[in-house]
């Protein structure tokens, strides 16, 4: 289940994707960042100690092979792999 279009909005950080059945799904920065599932994220949430910024904006998009994106953010995070399920998930 990969998209079959990945668009970022470079002036709004908004990702754009268009999935292969045909439905449309738009993720906002504070909302992505928000859903990071890394290690250093997970063990902030742990400790309550998770508040992304409301103004943390995407600023880069990388694929991670075949698996998913690589989101990088304002506040210097890049650490968080986005599997293509988890994407999906986000907008359901």
């Amino acid at each position: 289940m990969v998209p079959k279009r990945i668009e970022l909005s470079a002036a709004s950080g908004v990702l754009t994707l268009t999935w292969q059945d045909a439905a449309v799904q738009v993720l906002d920065s504070f909302q992505l960042r928000s859903a990071c599932r890394c290690s250093s994220c997970s063990a902030q949430r742990l400790q309550q100690q998770f508040e992304p910024s409301p103004s943390v904006k995407l600023e880069e998009v990388k694929p991670f092979g075949v698996a998913g994106l690589q989101l990088v953010f304002s506040d210097g995070h890049a650490r968080g792999v986005f599997p293509w399920r988890y994407l999906r998930e986000l907008g359901v």
